[in-house]
């Protein structure tokens, strides 16, 4: 629990009337949701932001509208809201669920911190969990409103201290050069997916052979999904073979700047981006969302 402090000040900024009202309630709304919406959105804000101005404003102005849309909904029949479940126990029991999830997301970013890094920067990261969960102890038990002044402002200080010490090896340990995608990696249909580079890109082009890039992340959960549901599908992999197309793999888990200019070449600022290179024409790029048929039928056109 952390207190009402935050959500006192949002329902004081959404109390004011007119525009002033409005516009602080789409932005805590807008913040909230954020963390929810950032995996579903994070394609198409990251297509935008390679747009020119004007469609870049189009494409925030219809997420914005999205949005509202809502509340629009709601004001326009107001006898909608009676549809509404209403506040109960059951808002508890979706908070502590909500809260395994949140134990979920952090397996997968240690699994992330991993690849970037090293086991033993995974050890410290669990190591400072428990200590960040000592901290929250003594804030939550003697941090409480009931508590004397003195031992309030004593529980703070303590927690803060604990968390800062805690965290403090992980962020210098998390600073070691990054050695995710430098090497070869074979997958279980026995294609070997190479470190791309634009030279590896340009090399194997002049040799005639088609070239299939996955621009990719650890931290990118599209990205997992697709090799798991398409590019490491046997059919799929079969028929990379059978076409002899070279696969490469630009992993920009630790947003490397070379690789960075590769997606702006193709006027993408983020990950996933799909790249076939047939033999002698324009390269052809892939949606973001791969089925094994999407993979096969753009193979299907090589010659």
């Amino acid at each position: 629990e952390i207190g009402l402090s935050l959500p006192s000040a949002g329902a004081n900024a959404q109390s004011q009337k007119g525009y002033a009202g409005s516009f602080f309630s789409g932005l805590l709304a807008t913040i909230v949701a954020t963390p929810c919406t950032a995996p579903f959105m994070g394609a198409a804000l990251g297509y935008a932001l390679a747009l020119p101005t004007l469609s870049a404003l189009l494409i925030f102005t219809l997420l914005g509208l999205g949005m509202s849309l809502p509340y629009l909904v709601l004001s326009a029949s107001p006898g909608l809201i009676r549809r509404i479940p209403r506040p109960g126990p059951w808002m508890e029991s979706l908070k502590q669920f909500m809260g395994f999830l949140m134990m979920a997301t952090v397996v997968w970013l240690a699994w992330v911190l991993s690849v970037q890094t090293s086991s033993g920067t995974v050890i410290a990261l669990l190591g400072a969990l428990v200590g960040l969960g000592l901290a929250a102890w003594i804030l939550g038990r003697w941090g409480a409103l009931h508590r004397r002044t003195g031992t309030r402002w004593t529980a703070r200080l303590l927690a803060l201290v604990l968390a800062l010490a805690v965290l403090q090896p992980v962020v210098q340990l998390a600073r070691t050069p990054a050695t995710a995608g430098d090497f070869a990696v074979v997958t279980e249909g026995g294609v070997t997916w190479e470190p791309w580079s634009p030279e590896r890109v340009a090399e194997l082009r002049a040799a005639g052979t088609p070239v299939f890039v996955d621009f990719t992340a650890a931290w990118c959960l599209t990205c997992q999904v697709n090799k798991r549901v398409a590019l490491h599908q046997r059919e799929v992999e079969a028929a990379f073979t059978a076409k002899g197309v070279a696969t490469l793999k630009a992993d920009w888990t630790d947003r490397n700047e070379t690789i960075a200019r590769g997606l702006a070449e193709f006027g993408r600022s983020g990950v996933p981006l799909y790249v076939l290179y047939p033999p002698g024409t324009e390269p052809r790029l892939l949606p973001e969302v791969l089925t094994p048929g999407l993979v096969l039928d753009a193979l299907g056109q090589l010659k």
